[in-house]
């Protein structure tokens, strides 16, 4: 689609004059930045429901009271989602700062800070989107929509296929299943509420290691707090590029005592946390698929596995 088809929709819905455009992306996801005399937006079309983005609209914009949010502008209709052609739009403020393409030790530790007041308001205000996370475990993987994909268990039957054949297997297979049966029995009581569901560095824009825009809902959620905590950890502290000289482990407890500063984990968060991070940790997939990729070095990855797993 050429953007001069969408210019006049956009101006009539927005009540906006735009004076110069530049094309992000434009095929099943439209990306456009736009340029009024007072702003710059950046303009979202995606096949997604009417109804889910406009919630995930309204979500956003109420913690700006919180968070540094790229603010979504309403239309005339009152609404911050509408629809043309099987696409649903919405026009988000864009805001200062930039991207980056790796962490340091300041930027670890303020998206912990900014994950744990995110947390700590949805849980105050008992915030729920009725939709589940892309973080999502013990969903059964019946189908893979989010909800019942458990991207967690589905790793670990990929490394079983690839590894079952070796003594260390067994092992790890009994951490592995009791950490999940201890977790899966006390998982409905872990504190839950609506969060941004992809609370990484991507969806963020930075300035002096500080946190200035955090954008794209569109995976946006209700997700055990917990959960999503560590799995946002794992990721920033193992699988990030890095400017440093911490160690993963320091820069996850840089992350962990940021999040802690806004809302600190409840007793049995505590008691849990360690079996969660092992099971996150050991079993993420991009771990797992480099694991498969180097099997000839099966020896020293099944240890660390182990390792992981292991509880003191």
């Amino acid at each position: 689609m050429e953007f001069r088809e969408l210019h006049s929709f956009i101006e009539n819905k927005w009540n906006i004059t735009i004076q110069d455009y530049t094309i992000i992306r434009n095929q099943e996801k439209r990306i456009f930045e736009i340029i009024t005399p007072m702003q710059t937006y950046i303009v979202k079309g995606e096949k997604q429901i009417l109804q889910e983005v406009e919630t995930f609209c309204q979500f956003a914009n109420r913690l700006q009271t919180v968070l540094p949010i790229s603010p979504y502008l309403q239309t005339t209709d009152s609404t911050f989602a509408t629809e043309k052609d099987g696409f649903v739009y919405t026009v988000e403020q864009k805001g200062i700062g930039a991207e980056i393409q790796q962490l340091n030790d300041a930027q670890i530790e303020v998206i912990g800070a900014m994950l744990g007041k995110l947390h700590a308001f949805s849980l105050k205000h008992k915030l729920s989107l009725h939709k589940a996370t892309s973080w999502s475990m013990f969903g059964g993987n019946a189908t893979v929509a989010i909800g019942d994909y458990d991207e967690n268990e589905l790793s670990f039957l990929d490394f079983k296929e690839a590894f079952q054949q070796f003594e260390a297997f067994s092992a790890i297979e009994q951490l592995y299943n009791a950490h999940r049966n201890l977790l899966s029995q006390h998982w409905s009581t872990l504190p839950k509420a609506a969060t941004q569901g992809d609370f990484c560095y991507y969806n963020m824009l930075f300035e002096n290691n500080k946190i200035t825009g955090i954008y794209d809902f569109n995976l946006a959620g209700d997700e055990i707090l917990l959960n999503e905590c560590i799995a946002a950890a794992v990721y920033c502290c193992w699988h990030v590029a890095y400017d440093g000289e911490s160690s993963s482990e320091e820069r996850y407890q840089l992350f962990i005592s940021g999040y802690q500063q806004f809302r600190p984990w409840a007793s049995l968060e505590n008691d849990l946390a360690p079996y969660l991070f092992s099971i996150i940790r050991a079993f993420r997939y991009d771990r797992v698929n480099s694991g498969i990729a180097n099997i000839a070095q099966h020896k020293l990855f099944l240890q660390q596995t182990k390792d992981i797993l292991s509880i003191n």
